[in-house]
């Protein structure tokens, strides 16, 4: 009876759903007309039907889309998500339809389509006294053009030699798809190339590109037809694998100024600037590495600014370090703008460039109050952000020490909000100390660096978590921040990269005092790996993170890996390692891809984290005995549920695994685990905007667990706790809801609404799917900005 009850409750949910979703289909194919003109056709609905097998298909319809002539669009509004309104319409005329089959021509002929072809049809529809035109356009592109050879002639033999010596960097490969933007593409690098070797005005009205003239005819859109023909006649053999050759040639020289290469001769720095006409009657002046320093106070170390200038009197131009310069000024963070002017020199007769650098300062100090609602995404005992609410107060220094070391000192008082409410309070002071350079016992070298950092942070925090245990804690680690890969204007290459953000942190100390309160040491008593978890906990460790991404068209791809070691050294003295030293290897990655449309996206995320515990400490009931860690500090472990993670568990309330022996805690007390597999994607649409605030939605579905080593009241293992390959279905979560979302700009407020779909707590029935799903039995949860 128990399983008819389900299977039937399970089949009414399914109607319910498919109910839902044909009243939604059959409303939102409803369109509405309004104030157009009367007894005039209108366009209605614009369709284009791409044909073939054609790569990136979808992206390729938008761009047609985007090519209309804007009297054959269709703008609509929508309401609520479910009434489509079509406002002022456009009248019906075939002029407009030609001139927006020329436009997609020309899209087609610069991606490199070989002879496309775009047919139009139109019907007009009359209901009422409306007079709808439905146009539909059948586009075949073709096939598309292959690179054949690249070449280069320029008549300077400076430049040819420049030019053929970066050939390997070259942003066209033979045989890959021609296209008018990967030949713009390659003019700019090799000005780039150019410039960073001295030929500072050299620009794109000196060269060019030159491509095969008969395929080039070809794809030249206002051909005549009859000629098109003869041309196509003369290359039988290429419209199978149409290709192409491009050889990039120099204008004949107009300036010869354009191809000589200059000089730096003297720099001018200026770093208090400001907006005013300038006094010379009240300025100082000093000369400092060659440069030539005119300021007004003594607000900065002049030779701290000059180590950040890397155009030399004297040297050669470069792009690159002119770039480098501007950008490194303006990462530190101490002035709000950077002027660096260039200007030639008509007295020398070699070519020569001065260079006036203005530097605005910043504000010195900033002090912000704010109330404010975040998360809780890692350690609840040290300064990790809480899920609640908090009162921040946080004082900047932008210039300290008069070399742009930034300051923090930041406090905060939190309440996170759980089953009871009120689930924890927390008080945390920090201060964090942010040296533009590395600073180390060996010099490095960081020319190839970008922003490199070196960050001392301290921190202490209380922890109170209601009814169960207090914690203090202790932090302070120093480290290196630094990233890898030039910014677009210093590629030599121009094109996509991977820009790498890396972080090392050779010294972390971490210290946690926990008192325990009668009611925890009962719940040790009930579940003895308690007796191991919440103790005090001493962290001496190293981290090493990296996070990298890229962006390609409306494809957004982020991946972050961390490692953290501790006890590895320090754990060779037994009375730490025996004490509270915590001795493990952690490692976590995650993975994130967006794919953006006009009025939706796709997003998806995998995580993965892993910790081996090797440590030994001395029993909770026997002090002499000495037994091995099984399980990582609890501020230190991996958990489940939220508003973050799997949303259809609460906070850190699901798992271990398949095991059941938190199911009858009536003390909610949170789970955590040495091992964490997740998997998130959502799909994200806009529904309507109210008053300025864009109202959004997303349907999303999780998977996951934790898994951790544990012991019931007997001290007998629980193996439904542990990882096992053969038994990840079974002990597999998942979750799935919807979302209703407020866009503000400058944040966003989330109300999530989910079911638990498949329960591994009670997977002795069909494996847990479908566990008592009621409409009102789901999780609600609140969260600020987007899930991931």
């Amino acid at each position: 009876m128990l399983l008819l009850a389900r299977q039937v409750t399970v089949f009414r949910l399914v109607q319910w759903i498919a109910y839902c979703a044909l009243v939604a289909a059959t409303i939102t194919s409803c369109t509405v007309p309004r104030h157009f003109q009367p007894g005039k056709p209108f366009v209605y609905k614009t369709t284009i039907n791409i044909q073939g097998n054609v790569p990136e298909k979808l992206q390729l319809e938008e761009r047609l889309i985007n090519q209309l002539d804007d009297s054959v669009k269709t703008q609509y509004i929508y309401y609520a998500g479910v009434r489509r309104v079509l406002e002022k319409p456009p009248v019906f005329d075939t002029t407009n339809v030609s001139r927006s089959k020329l436009f997609m021509a020309s899209l087609l002929h610069s991606l490199g389509y070989f002879n496309p072809e775009i047919k139009d049809t139109f019907f007009i529809d009359t209901v009422r006294k409306q007079y709808r035109t439905h146009i539909t356009f059948k586009v075949i592109p073709g096939k598309v053009l292959k690179l054949d050879s690249i070449g280069y002639a320029f008549r300077d033999s400076s430049l040819q030699s420049l030019a053929m010596h970066q050939q390997d960097k070259s942003v066209l490969k033979k045989d890959e798809a021609y296209t008018q933007q990967k030949v713009s593409d390659e003019l700019d690098r090799l000005l780039t190339v150019f410039r960073n070797n001295g030929y500072y005005k050299i620009n794109k009205e000196d060269v060019y590109a030159e491509v095969d003239t008969v395929v080039a005819a070809l794809i030249t859109p206002t051909l005549d037809p009859f000629e098109q023909i003869r041309l196509l006649d003369s290359l039988r053999k290429k419209r199978e694998n149409p290709t192409i050759n491009v050889v990039f040639k120099q204008h004949p020289v107009k300036d010869s100024s354009r191809i000589k290469k200059f000089y730096i001769g003297k720099v001018s720095v200026y770093p208090d600037a400001n907006y005013e006409e300038f006094d010379s009657s009240i300025h100082h002046t000093a000369n400092v590495k060659g440069y030539q320093f005119i300021y007004n106070s003594h607000r900065f170390r002049l030779p701290f600014v000059a180590n950040n200038i890397y155009l030399k009197p004297g040297s050669l131009y470069v792009q690159r370090r002119y770039f480098r310069t501007v950008n490194n000024f303006t990462s530190l963070g101490a002035w709000q703008n950077v002027d660096f002017e260039m200007v030639e020199r008509k007295d020398t007769s070699v070519p020569t460039l001065d260079a006036r650098l203005k530097l605005y300062p910043s504000p010195k100090q900033n002090l912000n109050l704010s109330l404010e609602a975040s998360r809780n995404v890692s350690d609840i005992l040290t300064n990790g952000q809480l899920f609640g609410i908090g009162v921040n107060g946080r004082l900047l220094n932008r210039n300290a020490y008069r070399e742009a070391i930034q300051t923090v000192t930041s406090a905060r008082f939190g309440i996170e909000l759980g089953a009871d409410f009120i689930q924890t309070l927390q008080a945390s002071l920090a201060h964090t100390i942010n040296f533009p350079k590395f600073i180390t016992p060996i010099r490095i070298k960081t020319d190839s660096l970008i922003n490199p950092r070196t960050v001392l942070n301290l921190n202490a925090s209380y922890t109170d978590r209601l009814l169960l245990f207090q914690s203090k804690s202790f932090n302070t680690s120093w480290g290196y921040e630094w990233v890898k890969g030039r910014r677009r204007e210093d590629q030599d290459q121009v094109g996509q990269k991977w820009r790498k953000t890396w972080q090392y942190i050779p010294l972390n100390y971490e210290y946690t005092d926990v008192k325990k309160t009668d009611s925890l040491k009962r719940l040790e008593d009930q579940i003895p790996s308690y007796k191991y978890a919440f103790n005090n906990g001493l962290i001496i460790s190293q981290i090493l993170s990296l996070s990298t991404g890229i962006e390609k068209d409306n494809k957004l791809t982020l991946l972050r890996g961390k490692i953290e070691e501790s006890g590895g050294l320090f754990g060779f003295f037994k009375t730490l390692d025996y004490g509270s030293l915590a001795r493990f290897v952690k490692f976590d990655g995650e993975y994130k891809h967006y794919i953006n449309q006009k009025h939706s996206s796709w997003a998806f995320r995998l995580f993965a984290g892993y910790g081996y515990v090797y440590g030994k400490t001395k029993d909770a009931l026997d002090p002499n005995k000495i037994v091995p860690e099984n399980n990582l500090p609890f501020f230190k472990a991996f958990f489940a549920g939220g508003p973050y993670s799997m949303r259809a568990w609460q906070i850190r309330h699901l798992g271990p695994g398949s095991s059941t022996l938190y199911e009858n805690d009536t003390t909610n007390i949170e789970r955590f685990g040495n091992m964490q597999l997740e998997y998130n994607t959502e799909f994200r649409f806009n529904i309507t905007t109210i008053a300025g605030i864009k109202v959004n939605s997303a349907l999303f579905v999780d998977m996951g667990n934790i898994w951790s080593t544990e012991y019931d009241n007997t001290g007998k293992r629980v193996p439904d706790a542990s990882f096992h390959l053969d038994r990840l279905y079974k002990d597999l979560a998942i979750g799935a809801g919807s979302s209703l979302r407020f866009d503000f700009d400058f944040f966003l407020i989330r109300l999530d609404w989910a079911y638990k779909i498949k329960d591994p707590a009670h997977a002795e029935i069909n494996n847990g799917w479908f566990n008592d799903i009621r409409i009102l039995n789901g999780q609600f949860q609140l969260g600020l900005g987007y899930p991931f």
